[in-house]
């Protein structure tokens, strides 16, 4: 029997799923809360996606912005309330959502599982609240007195699942033991559709980037950098994969995606090593809309990117991938294919930089039947 009952979603108006979800969460994620509104259409689905880091860091308040585009182009969500640089902010967030009157709060976080908890008790004292927790959390010792603002708590089984298990397959499981929501295999992997009013700014940025009709090979996009210094590839080493790869074929293009924080840098960078070395490279961040970004991966020829939403993005999109991991949480990994292979840092200190470029090169060369 899940956690929360048929009945109980029966009569729910309002539901609010606390999560601080990044970028590739919410691919995988979105697939089973439009599957719960798809079964109760009569619930008010709302997200609470606040980190409750409470700063003005510009890339968590730019990533939590382009979320909330994405949400309200799924036209399933009710509300959302993204990442605030303070206190007050948040403080004002809650008193927003008191007025919503939740009958279910379901809170899926690792590391902030505790503060989520309360959080849901501050905006509803009626609610049911479930909080899915980490196995580590105090050992289980103190969970009574950690999350007794929870009426009840979830904790994965990991060894109830296969070894090489996906993360659909653990969304899953807490979707069905929780809401008690299944989905079939085919049904768990991630779509994403780029709305066609995206396709003409994806065209323009194109044609603007790579004007020389006489140099339109293939389209290679790439992503060095993560959110941390230990997942990201050096760009000296980008550039060096791509004068690598340009060397075989002059015409093929590159897009090197940044976020608009590192773009300005990235792109006086870029522009030495064009000069330079002639090559077709172009740097991309968003401007206005999220679906810029899932649009230009969907037109790319190749992808090439470190552990980050690209990956992901471009396993949806189901294009030729090279993703380069560290050898924790394997299950976030793309299921491996003739066209989707991870390379995992097994040298030195395991961290991305220490993936030789060479290394991707020849990887590169073999997926491409170049060799």
């Amino acid at each position: 029997m899940p956690i929360v009952s048929t009945k109980q979603l029966q009569t729910c108006k309002r539901l609010l799923f606390i999560s601080p979800v990044a970028l590739g969460d919410f691919l995988y994620l979105k697939t089973f809360l439009i599957a719960l509104k798809k079964q109760y259409g009569h619930i008010e689905i709302d997200i609470w996606l606040d980190d409750i880091r409470c700063n003005s860091d510009s890339w968590r308040l730019s990533r939590s912005k382009i979320l909330q585009q994405w949400m309200d182009t799924e036209g399933v969500f009710k509300l959302t309330y993204g990442c605030t640089d303070s206190k007050s902010a948040m403080q004002s967030h809650i008193e927003q959502a008191k007025l919503r009157q939740y009958d279910i709060i379901f809170c899926h976080s690792v590391s902030k599982s505790r503060q989520y908890s309360h959080i849901a008790r501050s905006i509803s004292d009626s609610a049911f609240i479930v909080s899915s927790i980490p196995k580590s959390a105090s050992f289980g010792w103190l969970n009574k007195l950690f999350f007794g603002h929870s009426n009840h708590i979830f904790i994965l089984n990991e060894n109830s699942l296969p070894k090489s298990h996906h993360i659909t397959d653990r969304y899953n499981m807490i979707f069905n033991q929780v809401l008690g929501l299944s989905l079939p295999p085919e049904q768990l992997m991630p779509t994403l559709k780029v709305p066609e009013a995206i396709e003409p700014i994806t065209q323009s940025w194109l044609n603007g980037k790579f004007s020389d009709q006489e140099k339109q090979g293939k389209l290679i996009f790439l992503n060095h950098l993560s959110t941390n210094d230990k997942k990201d590839w050096k760009l000296s080493q980008l550039f060096s994969l791509i004068e690598k790869i340009s060397a075989m074929d002059p015409t093929q293009r590159f897009i090197i995606n940044v976020t608009q924080e590192n773009f300005e840098s990235v792109s006086v960078e870029t522009e030495k090593f064009t000069t330079l070395t002639n090559t077709q490279a172009a740097v991309f961040t968003v401007n206005e809309h999220f679906f810029e970004l899932p649009s230009l991966i969907a037109h790319a020829d190749f992808v090439v990117t470190v552990d980050t939403a690209i990956l992901h993005f471009a396993f949806a999109a189901q294009r030729p991938l090279l993703a380069m991991m560290r050898k924790k949480k394997p299950y976030w990994a793309p299921p491996e294919s003739e066209v989707s292979h991870v390379m995992y840092a097994t040298e030195g200190r395991g961290y991305i930089e220490d993936i030789s470029v060479d290394r991707v090169f020849q990887q590169y060369k073999e997926m491409n039947s170049l060799s």
